[in-house]
């Protein structure tokens, strides 16, 4: 069983849940409101990354910070993520997918989610950081990605018992080197906008380059950005494997959005409803399980007393999963964030990305980023699951990635676009609809 799943069945033994493993008591938050409440509250409940074992990875940078210091830090950045300007991204995201799926072998397989974490530091550090690493630094940034959550996961479950040596700290220590190289990449290579704007720029104009904080908070946005990405695209390529008639369906969404015979600009959300549905259904089911919180103090909430440096788990699956909420809500369906979906999704049903002075900053960015590297992806190639018979699970990290997703990724012949999926509508039959399954 996956640390999902015991997740899974701790989420129906009730709204807060008393957690104890030795001398570690924890506390799941499994209603929602609670969760809202635990989320919002920042003189209440702190976030873990001020934590020892976790600011060895973040150290000084956005994360590790709280307070006014960390909303002062976000303001810094907002004219960089904020709307309309990630619409701008579409087309540079396409080009810079395509350009990397060039690379992608098609004759053999491959591991979908180390190819899926090099595209996610790829877009992240052309289209959003606007610099470039070595592709020897993009590989071993995708690679060390992976020892760094792993391990950041391990000592926070590790943390009560702080005699016990967390396994893998040379490989961690390679690791972090690897993230400070492509850190001093991204930053001796940076291309300004031309209206100063862009989240190095705006951080160098804040911090007096080459000021540390700066510095930190560029590794910061190079670390977080990754995580919760790489994981859903992953995830994606996993969901595209098992229902081949949704991969048929965006296919044809993307020929009509992405073919032949259209410009690169207004790459949107606009032209790819269904692709930005099958991404929102990958996050409620295979997104980010849980937040973590600790008390400042003693306090109470659903009816259960939390004592002071509690840690306070935020069950997000728990939400994504309730059945109040989601109709069959174990079943990969798509067709629920549809915008013609009746009845439709609840906003206050998932929390892809937080909530309150912790919601991600680059979320309007993620919004664009996700959906149109995938469609990239689907119009250029057709994914397989390499060994069809191959149980895939949840990593053991700060955000589970696939661990055995081996697939084979087959060029593609572009397509005419269709007339059907240019309107945006769904065809009325056929495999290729995303049917309810």
């Amino acid at each position: 069983m996956d640390l999902r799943e015991i997740a899974a069945r701790l989420g129906k033994a009730g709204p807060v849940v008393r957690v104890k493993a030795g001398p570690f008591v924890g506390y799941l938050l499994n209603d929602s409101s609670l969760i809202r409440q635990a989320a919002r509250d920042e003189d209440t409940f702190m976030f873990w990354g001020r934590e020892p074992h976790v600011r060895v990875i973040v150290r000084e940078g956005l994360l590790s910070t709280e307070g006014t210091v960390h909303r002062d830090r976000r303001a810094v950045m907002r004219p960089a993520f904020a709307v309309p300007r990630p619409a701008d991204l579409g087309a540079s995201v396409r080009t810079e997918t395509r350009s990397l799926l060039a690379t992608l072998p098609a004759d053999r397989p491959v591991d979908m989610s180390h190819e899926m974490t090099r595209l996610t530091f790829h877009l992240a550090v052309r289209c959003v950081l606007r610099s470039e690493v070595s592709p020897g630094t993009l590989t071993a940034l995708a690679a060390a990605h992976s020892t760094l959550s792993q391990v950041g996961a391990l000592r926070f479950l590790l943390s009560p018992w702080p005699w016990v040596p967390v396994p893998r700290q040379r490989a961690l220590r390679r690791a972090l080197a690897v993230l400070d190289e492509a850190t001093r990449e991204v930053l001796a290579r940076h291309r300004p906008a031309e209206d100063g704007c862009d989240v190095v720029s705006l951080l160098k104009q804040a911090w007096r380059e080459p000021s540390e904080a700066a510095v930190q908070d560029v590794r910061t946005l190079l670390f977080t950005g990754g995580e919760a990405t790489a994981s859903t695209l992953a995830w994606a390529c996993f969901e595209l494997g098992r229902h081949p008639h949704h991969q048929q369906a965006l296919q044809e969404e993307a020929d009509a959005a992405l073919g032949l015979g259209h410009s690169q600009a207004g790459v949107g959300m606009d032209r790819l409803p269904r692709t930005a549905a099958f991404v929102k259904e990958v996050i409620r089911l295979h997104g980010l399980p849980v937040l973590v919180r600790c008390t400042r103090r003693e306090t109470w909430l659903g009816g259960h007393r939390l004592p002071a440096k509690a840690t306070v788990f935020l069950h997000l699956g728990a939400m994504s999963r309730d059945p109040a909420h989601f109709e069959r809500p174990d079943v990969f369906d798509p067709t629920r964030w549809m915008p013609d979906a009746q009845p439709s999704v609840s906003p206050a049903a998932w929390l892809p990305y937080a909530l309150g002075p912790r919601y991600c900053p680059g979320a309007a960015v993620a919004d664009v980023m996700v959906p149109v590297a995938l469609a990239t992806l689907v119009a250029t190639r057709t994914v397989r699951t390499a060994r069809p018979g191959r149980t895939v699970r949840s990593g053991f990290e700060l955000a589970a990635m696939p661990r055995g997703l081996t697939m084979t990724a087959a060029l593609r012949e572009p397509c005419p676009s269709s007339p059907s999926a240019a309107s945006g509508r769904r065809p009325h039959e056929g495999a290729s609809s995303i049917a309810r399954p």
